[in-house]
């Protein structure tokens, strides 16, 4: 497996070089088989290893290995044995150079399947597309990907795909979470002037309209300037109006400041369901016991109950197999990431011949797939090219150590996942 480790700018010389781990490439050394070229399978993985999206890439290198080990043997395909090479490069989250990456990928590297990060806009799908080359992305609402190439749910595109949750279904989420509060039927609303704070909370098509047509009194605003660190203006509209709920999309120092400013304001709402800021733990740490009962969507846990089709391992043994191997705490996009390799291995099991980009893409579009985030359906999702995720909502909990864990507390958007713990009301 070729990789592109981050350079020290954006300038400097790329180098390609192994990642798979000394293991695979003992094993690679050591195996009897010689591949012809027309017998490789070669896959680029396109993600945010450095930049301000670095988080979601950073079980790269874990899901990469786990997946090399188990491909070690090769694939058999329509009666031909394939080795599969991935190829992994570092858009250092920048989409510029995501889109080129993805343009060097198919017209040097000459893959025959593209599996990538859409965080910061559908730049490797564009590419795809144009090419010719299937193409499955991830880790952004549905349409953030596919309006922007101008596509329609009802049409679609030839080579490529995508998989991950919609707008709409965060916003049940929150509304599960909110459903049985006494509360006021207020909300704060408050969204980072980005491409998915803009699409998110927009007035007319996203959250708050949503939580309006609820019944929610919605107070907003306005958009905040990326960076932000003064939000006194919003938490004075959210006193004034009473509003007991927060919600919004904040970056994690963002939302470290608002929490901070809401207590010197003596600003105390019962709930505050936040998008973006409350993913990882390393963001939610900085918060310290503040963040106990914060809340938020989940869309992958340890507690899901579904395994990989790639290595058999439960989402749980996944989990394990991260923190074991790597030290840190798992997060959410270990499962989905892994999800990615999965269905891009399956489409080329099922395409009958993994050269031929056509029978590819035709595979993926009729996918109907059991993951470690459950089961991929591109063919019944009712949006063309796109496959849904199941989302749940979720609950921050601070033990008296201080030790941070987020469970399912709720579950009517997707009944399969269950839950773990009982919702609680910040302060209580």
């Amino acid at each position: 497996m070729q990789d592109e480790q981050p350079s020290s700018t954006a300038q400097s010389t790329r180098r390609q070089f192994l990642v798979q781990g000394s293991a695979l490439a003992a094993a690679s050394v050591a195996a009897p088989q010689v591949f012809a070229a027309d017998d490789v399978i070669k896959i680029g993985y396109l993600t945010h290893r450095t930049g301000p999206f670095a988080p979601f890439a950073e079980a790269d290198s874990f899901i990469l290995d786990n997946a090399t080990k188990a491909l070690a043997g090769g694939l058999n395909i329509g009666g031909k044995k394939y080795r599969i090479e991935f190829i992994a490069k570092d858009d250092q989250s920048n989409p510029d150079r995501q889109s080129n990456l993805a343009a060097e990928l198919i017209n040097k590297d000459e893959v025959d399947l593209m599996l990538g990060q859409a965080t910061i806009g559908p730049g490797i799908a564009q590419q795809c597309e144009i090419n010719g080359v299937p193409c499955i992305t991830t880790m952004s609402p549905w349409q953030a990907w596919m309006f922007p190439m101008k596509g329609d749910p009802a049409k679609g595109f030839k080579n490529v795909f995508h998989f991950f949750w919609g707008i709409d279904d965060i916003a049940n989420v929150y509304l599960d979470i909110w459903k049985d509060l006494k509360l006021p039927k207020v909300i704060g609303s408050a969204f980072e002037n980005t491409l998915p704070g803009n699409a998110m909370g927009d007035m007319k098509m996203g959250m708050p309209a949503m939580f309006a047509k609820a019944g929610y009194k919605i107070v907003d605003i306005g958009k905040f300037a990326p960076g932000s660190n003064d939000f006194s203006a919003q938490i004075q509209a959210f006193k004034k109006e009473g509003a007991e709920v927060v919600t919004g999309l904040f970056a994690p120092p963002e939302w470290a400041s608002f929490v901070k400013q809401s207590a010197q304001m003596g600003f105390k709402p019962k709930v505050m369901t936040i998008a973006k800021a409350l993913l990882f733990p390393g963001g939610v740490q900085a918060l310290g016991k503040s963040a106990h009962g914060m809340s938020t969507e989940i869309w992958w846990s340890p507690a899901y109950p579904f395994k990989s089709s790639l290595t058999g391992q439960t989402a749980r043994q996944l989990a394990d197999a991260y923190m074991a191997a790597t030290k840190k705490e798992w997060t959410q996009p270990i499962g989905v990431m892994h999800a990615l390799v999965e269905a891009g291995i399956a489409a080329l099991k099922a395409s009958g011949d993994p050269k031929n980009p056509q029978k590819v893409a035709d595979a993926i579009r009729n996918m109907k797939q059991d993951t470690v985030i459950g089961r991929l359906d591109f063919a019944g999702s009712g949006i063309k090219n796109v496959s849904k995720m199941r989302v749940v909502g979720g609950q921050w909990i601070v033990d008296e150590k201080g030790k941070l864990d987020i469970v399912v507390t709720h579950n009517g958007t997707a009944p399969e996942i269950p839950v773990q713990r009982k919702f609680v009301l910040l302060g209580s």
